[in-house]
């Protein structure tokens, strides 16, 4: 089994050439092979974001010398990962969940972590100020995060590249503050972990 993690130093930095190269040869396959808790996440949030709710996508990238060059050293930014994931034709039906009749939608990345040691956090407190008329309390809250990534990622705290993104094109989400779009990239197993969280009064 190839190592993805590890990081060859001797090896230069992909030309543009081989960048644009890679885009058309590697493949993304969807996956369902979600946990229990995850479903359990999916549950509550739609308990708590009553009007809206949450989307969970999972998917798979091949690999690719190139892709793996940028993904080991923590550098997707800089070949717009974001960007062109969402735009890719195997992500249609995604698009089609959200509500985006654009086939290359408008996305902006947000923030980027080269970790996941805050999601635990971040996803609770999603759950505990919850959406325009529910929410957990803190203990709930915070036993669901922490299942959620112990079960989908073992832990693996600092193999996984966490990114917050804006789709101007969809029609899913309200626009409002309860909105939430994160993206996990899993540097071990190529996966992608998709959420898109919404709600309206």
């Amino acid at each position: 089994m190839t190592n993805r993690l590890k990081v060859n130093y001797t090896s230069e930095v992909p030309t543009d050439q081989e960048i644009v190269q890679m885009w058309k040869h590697i493949t993304i396959t969807e996956l369902n092979d979600w946990s229990k808790s995850a479903e359990e996440l999916r549950a509550k949030f739609s308990k708590t974001h009553i009007n809206g709710g949450i989307q969970l996508h999972k998917y798979l990238i091949s690999d690719h010398y190139c892709f793996q060059w940028f993904a080991s050293r923590n550098r997707l930014s800089e070949i717009f990962f974001i960007k062109r994931f969402f735009n890719r034709p195997e992500l249609a039906n995604y698009r089609a969940d959200l509500e985006i009749e654009n086939d290359q939608p408008n996305c902006e990345q947000k923030e980027w972590s080269s970790d996941i040691f805050d999601l635990s956090g971040i996803i609770s407190r999603l759950l505990h100020h919850g959406g325009a008329y529910g929410n957990l309390k803190v203990k709930d809250a915070w036993k669901t995060a922490i299942n959620f990534v112990k079960d989908e990622y073992d832990d693996r705290f600092n193999e996984i590249n966490r990114f917050t993104y804006h789709l101007e094109d969809s029609a899913w989400f309200f626009h409002v503050p309860w909105d939430y779009s994160i993206v996990l990239f899993d540097k071990r197993t190529n996966e992608v972990i998709v959420i898109n969280i919404t709600d309206t009064d």
